[in-house]
C-alpha cells in the first residue's frame, strides 16, 4: 500500500544523551541504594555467597536457548545419573508445561514443588524465571515485591527509559500513525486499547502540533475498576494521565481532548461517526499488549472485540464516502503475532514462552553492572512478576488461539512498514552497540520486530 507523500518528522531525540538519561541514572542509583539498605537482610535469605557473580553474560544465553529449542522430547534423569542443576530446571519447566497441557494436575504439583527448591530471585536466569513463574502461579506477594513497589513511580520511569521494549513499540506505532494520516484530515481521533500512563503519546502530540492539525481526540478504553501495585485505582490513574497529556499539548499549542469510554460507549460513538460522515476525521486504533512495563494484561477476548470494532469502524468511514479510512497498530509482547496453527499444544506454547522470558531476563542483565544488582532485583520484582502471570496461563492461550482464528477472517489489510522507520528504530535501540536487533518481517512487510540475540521480544504490526 502506498503512503501519502509528506514531510517526515523524526520521533528520535537528536542527541543520544539527554537530561532524562542523566536523571534516569540518578533515579536508578537511588533505587539501588534504597533497596540495598531496606532489603539487605531479605537478600541474605537466598543462597549464594556472591550474588553479583550470578549475573549471566549475554553470550551464555546461546547454550540455554539452544538446549530448550532443540530438545523435542523430555527425558528426566534416573537413578545414578548426574545432572546439571540449570539443565534440571530447564527440564522441569518443560515437564510442567507438558503436564499442564495433559491436565495431569498431580504431576504438575510435584514438578512445581521441586522447582520451588531450586528457584531464587537473585540467581541465574533459569532460577529467576522459575521463581517468578511460581510467584505468579500461586498469586503470592513476597517481601521483595512489597518493598520494591514502594518506589513504583521512579521504577516505572527508569524501566521505560532504560529498556527498549516499550520505547520501540511506541515509536514504531506512532510512526505508522503519522504516515497514515492524510494531509486533509483536520481531526485525528486515536482510540487506545490500554492507555496506562500515556507515555506513548507526547512525541505524537508534538509532531501533530508541528503539522498544524486542528484537534486531536484521544479515547482510552475504560475497563473494570482495578488497582495497580501502588494502590491507585484505574480512574485515578486515568485522571492523572489526562492531566499530564493536557499540559503537554498546551505547551505545543495543540487542542487536545482526552476521554475515557467503555466498549459499549465506543460502539455507539463509532455509529455516530458514520452518521456524521467522518469528514476531516482520521481514525487510529492503537493496541499495545503484553509489554513488561504494562504489568498484568487484558484478556484475549477484550482484544479481539477491540480489533473487530476497529476494522468495522475504519471500513464504515469508507462506506460513508468521506474519502478517509483509518489505521490499526498492534504492539505485541506475548505472542499474538505468532501463527497459532504452528503450535502443537500448550506444551509447545509454554516452551516458546520460556525461550522469550529467558531472553528478556538476560537482556535486562546487560543493562545493569554488578553494583546495581538491587535495582535489577527491584525492576524484576515489580514488572516481570505480573508480566509472567499474564503470559503463562493455559486459559489465556486457549483464548488467544480462538481469537486469532476469528480475527483471521475479519479481513485486515496489511500496511507496509517504511524502510526509513527501520533505520530510526535501529538508532533508537542503538543496535550497533548492543545485542538487540530490529528487522521488518511478514509477507507484506507490515511487521517490525525487536529481538535480543535473535529471540523476538516485541512485534509491531500495521493494518488498515
Amino acid at each position: 500500500m502506498s503512503h501519502p507523500e509528506e514531510q517526515k518528522y523524526s520521533l528520535i531525540p537528536e542527541s543520544n544523551i539527554t537530561f532524562d538519561d542523566l536523571l534516569m541514572v540518578r533515579e536508578i542509583e537511588d533505587i539501588n541504594d534504597w533497596l540495598a539498605s531496606e532489603n539487605s537482610g531479605a537478600l541474605q535469605n537466598f543462597p549464594g555467597d556472591d550474588v553479583g557473580s550470578l549475573l549471566v553474560s549475554p553470550p551464555s544465553m546461546e547454550t540455554s536457548i539452544d538446549t530448550l529449542t532443540t530438545q523435542t522430547s523430555l527425558v528426566l534423569p534416573g537413578m545414578g545419573m548426574e545432572f546439571d542443576s540449570q539443565l534440571m530446571i530447564l527440564h522441569l519447566l518443560k515437564a510442567y508445561g507438558e503436564a499442564a497441557e495433559m491436565e495431569m494436575k498431580e504431576l504438575a504439583e510435584k514438578i512445581m514443588s521441586r522447582l520451588k527448591e531450586m528457584a531464587c530471585p537473585i540467581g541465574s536466569t533459569l532460577e529467576r524465571l522459575a521463581y517468578y513463574l511460581i510467584q505468579a502461579r500461586e498469586g503470592e506477594v513476597d517481601f521483595l515485591w512489597q518493598e520494591a513497589s514502594k518506589n513504583y513511580e521512579a521504577a516505572f520511569k527508569a524501566f521505560y527509559q532504560i529498556f527498549p521494549y516499550g520505547r520501540f513499540a511506541h515509536f514504531t506505532a506512532n510512526s505508522v500513525i503519522l504516515e497514515a494520516i492524510p494531509e486533509e484530515a483536520d481531526i485525528v481521533h486515536i482510540v487506545d486499547f490500554d492507555i496506562g500512563q500515556g507515555v506513548q503519546w507526547p512525541p505524537l502530540i508534538e509532531t501533530l502540533a508541528r503539522r498544524g492539525k486542528r484537534m486531536v481526540r484521544l479515547t482510552a478504553i475504560k475497563w473494570e475498576e482495578e488497582e495497580d501495585c501502588i494502590g491507585f485505582g484505574s480512574s485515578r490513574r486515568f485522571e492523572e494521565t489526562k492531566l499530564r497529556l493536557y499540559e503537554h499539548a498546551q505547551t505545543f499549542g495543540l487542542r487536545l481532548k482526552v476521554e475515557e469510554m467503555d466498549m459499549e460507549g465506543l460502539v455507539s460513538e463509532m455509529k455516530k461517526t458514520k452518521k456524521r460522515g467522518g469528514r476531516g476525521e482520521w481514525l487510529a486504533f492503537n493496541c499495545t499488549v503484553g509489554l513488561p512495563h504494562m504489568g498484568k494484561g487484558r484478556s484475549a477476548r477484550s482484544l479481539g472485540e477491540f480489533l473487530r470494532l476497529a476494522k468495522d469502524s475504519i471500513t464504515l468511514n469508507t462506506d460513508c464516502g468521506s474519502g478517509t479510512r483509518g489505521t490499526i497498530t498492534i504492539a505485541d509482547g506475548i505472542g499474538w503475532g505468532m501463527e497459532m496453527k504452528e503450535q502443537k499444544g500448550y506444551g509447545s506454547v509454554f516452551a516458546g514462552q520460556l525461550v522469550q522470558f529467558m531472553a528478556l531476563i538476560e537482556s535486562m542483565d546487560c543493562h545493569f553492572p554488578d553494583h546495581l544488582r538491587e535495582a535489577r532485583i527491584a525492576m524484576e520484582c515489580v514488572f516481570l512478576r505480573p508480566y509472567v502471570s499474564s503470559s503463562f496461563g493455559l486459559q489465556m492461550w486457549d483464548d488467544i488461539a480462538k481469537e486469532s482464528r476469528a480475527l483471521s477472517e475479519v479481513g485486515l489489510v496489511a500496511w507496509e512498514m517504511r524502510k526509513d522507520n527501520l533505520l530510526e528504530a535501529r538508532e533508537l535501540i542503538r543496535e550497533t552497540e548492543s545485542f538487540y536487533c530490529v528487522n521488518i518481517e511478514g509477507v507484506k512487510e507490515n511487521q517490525m520486530v525487536l529481538s535480543y540475540m535473535e529471540v523476538p521480544l516485541v512485534k509491531v504490526s500495521s493494518w488498515t
